[in-house]
């Protein structure tokens, strides 16, 4: 079934007083269209009118319109800024495509989940991710690592032939 099709259910659901149905049908389309801002603008409202605050605000979060009481509320729910930014189910940076209220929330809370410290965030085909370690913030502790585990080794070398000349 198309995305029209599917949106006149919707519409049809929500004409009956048939919350859940369509809560569920807009849940699906989501889900296969995870970039389409009116999707989640649609889902924000259900939500709102349904009155729940943190789903409002969690579908609303890209979208111009979403009220501050929502932001907070999904906020206060998910504190963890990388929690947040991965309920919102988006495949890459589309700051850049959003309006600028909403952008600049996008790019807050991609702010917010880099200095979390986990490290930068990154987009992969499964959404955003911590960034892989450097070479160096990897390599730099073992090299320091083993440059004093050799300096003990070669001290206590020395230490013990010091010992067996003074005993001979």
């Amino acid at each position: 079934m198309g995305k029209a099709q599917v949106l006149a259910k919707v519409t049809e659901d929500l004409r009956r007083g048939h919350y859940h149905p369509a809560m569920q049908r807009l849940a699906s389309l989501t889900a296969a269209h995870p970039d389409d801002l009116e999707l989640r603008a649609r889902r924000a409202a259900l939500y709102r009118q349904v009155g729940n605050m943190v789903e409002a605000g969690r579908w609303g979060f890209l979208s111009e319109d979403a009220t501050t009481p929502e932001i907070a509320a999904f906020e206060r729910a998910h504190p963890s800024a990388w929690r947040r930014l991965r309920l919102l189910r988006v495949n890459a940076d589309t700051a850049d495509h959003l309006g600028p209220v909403a952008g600049a929330r996008l790019t807050r809370l991609i702010e917010q989940a880099g200095a979390a410290g986990l490290g930068r965030v990154t987009w992969t085909e499964n959404g955003p991710e911590p960034a892989p370690p450097g070479f160096w913030s990897v390599t730099f502790p073992c090299l320091v690592a083993t440059a004093f585990g050799v300096s003990a080794v070669g001290l206590a070398v020395i230490g013990l032939v010091t010992v067996i000349r003074w005993i001979f």
